[in-house]
């Protein structure tokens, strides 16, 4: 019995790489890369990678052109007895920083200096707008190991983001703070997701 009982030992797990679907709705593509800090340790550092990307759709964002980086980073704690791999409860927080380049279509203000005088028009034209989007997040969730390869994570927390952009005055970034998910979102805000991937050696 001794014997069977070794056949299949825990393998350990030191590396995860996946994806965050949802991101899709945001016309955003993010990739997890997770590392294990420490050899058979519950702390694990996680880089999330992303990118933005869109054309024109006036049926959902009001821009011509929309593109954008990221990069989010947590250190995550497994609670759970087994440390072999990263799965059961786990708290995770870290910081974010998120870059979007936006164009738009619209009306603006320009300075004029004529014979010395110095005023305001307003024209019409292409804007291009940077938002720049700092923020800390802290989660807690439940990840699934699935043939001893495959994992699921679903978690649920909470965040603050801060938004400004580099136009003076302001450009874009209040008109795309309608909601959490918006490219210029300043505020608190709810956390709610899945993950899935491959966790190897």
């Amino acid at each position: 019995m001794a014997g069977f009982a070794q056949e299949n030992p825990i393998k350990p797990k030191n590396h995860c790489i996946g994806i965050v679907p949802q991101y899709a709705f945001i016309n955003g593509f993010r990739t997890d890369f997770d590392f294990r800090l420490k050899k058979n340790g519950a702390s694990w550092l996680v880089a999330a990678p992303q990118i933005y990307l869109s054309p024109r759709n006036p049926n959902l964002y009001d821009y011509d052109s929309m593109w954008g980086v990221g990069l989010e980073l947590q250190h995550r704690y497994y609670l759970g007895a087994e440390k072999a791999v990263p799965k059961g409860l786990y708290l995770g927080y870290g910081p974010m920083f998120q870059y979007f380049s936006i164009s738009s279509d619209r009306y603006y203000s320009e300075k004029i200096i004529e014979n010395g005088i110095e005023y305001y028009v307003v024209k019409r034209g292409i804007v291009n707008t940077g938002i720049y989007k700092f923020g800390m997040t802290l989660t807690a969730g439940y990840q699934l190991l699935a043939l001893d390869v495959l994992y699921f994570d679903f978690y649920l927390g909470t965040g603050l983001r801060l938004s400004f952009d580099d136009r003076l005055p302001s450009g874009l970034t209040r008109e795309f703070n309608n909601w959490w998910g918006n490219y210029g979102y300043s505020g608190t805000l709810l956390t709610l997701g899945m993950r899935m991937g491959m966790a190897y050696k």
